[in-house]
């Protein structure tokens, strides 16, 4: 995977937007979207700030294979973390969708779900 790539996941798995990530770096919102569309890279002092933030290292953050792996780490992370979960596009697409709802509202959206799946689906 690429930095594009990793920035945007970790962000998602932290459950931070753009702008409350870009906050937390004293940075402008539109840098992080820069960045995880790959438009611009960062300098090595903001790489720092997202390992930190992130609590990775570097290495991690860009995807830098090592020489006995095929995948990065960040591959085997996304990958155990996915198999684990079972969590398909699906349910990372509804997840993004209500993540900054109060927990109220994502009570409501789970019960309906349920409701839709028990009642038209099985």
């Amino acid at each position: 995977m690429k930095l594009k790539d990793n920035l945007r996941f970790l962000r998602r798995k932290a459950g931070l937007t753009q702008a409350e990530l870009a906050k937390k770096l004293h940075i402008k919102q539109y840098n992080i979207s820069d960045y995880e569309i790959g438009r611009i890279e960062p300098n090595i002092n903001t790489l720092i700030n997202f390992a930190e933030v992130f609590n990775v290292s570097i290495d991690f953050l860009v995807g830098r294979k090592s020489k006995n792996d095929d995948k990065t780490d960040i591959e085997s992370n996304v990958d155990n973390y996915i198999n684990q979960m079972q969590i398909d596009k699906h349910l990372i697409a509804i997840n993004d969708s209500i993540k900054d709802l109060d927990d109220d509202k994502k009570k409501k959206v789970s019960d309906s779900v349920k409701f839709i799946v028990d009642t038209y689906l099985k």
